[in-house]
């Protein structure tokens, strides 16, 4: 997981919040609770086609987007699986 990436999203919610500062006394609490939230969450992909060349058959096709798919997940700070 990109902590510092997570932090930095945490952050900008932070400031965009009503009332916030009401809650400094809790916001490393929330911080801790944010991060967990992007640790926990994980998507199952399927497989990718073994033994195909890209661009050449259907399943290289779908090699190629799942792999894209992985890499904006993956930039997003969610963990992949599969």
């Amino acid at each position: 997981m990109h902590t510092d990436k997570a932090i930095a999203e945490f952050e900008a919610w932070w400031d965009k919040q009503l009332w916030r500062e009401c809650f400094e006394d809790v916001k490393g609490q929330m911080r801790n609770v944010w991060l967990a939230s992007r640790r926990e969450l994980v998507i199952e992909l399927p497989d990718a086609y073994a033994n195909c060349p890209p661009y050449a058959c259907y399943e290289g096709g779908w090699n190629d987007m799942r792999d894209e798919a992985v890499d904006r997940l993956e930039a997003a700070g969610v963990t992949v699986r599969g």
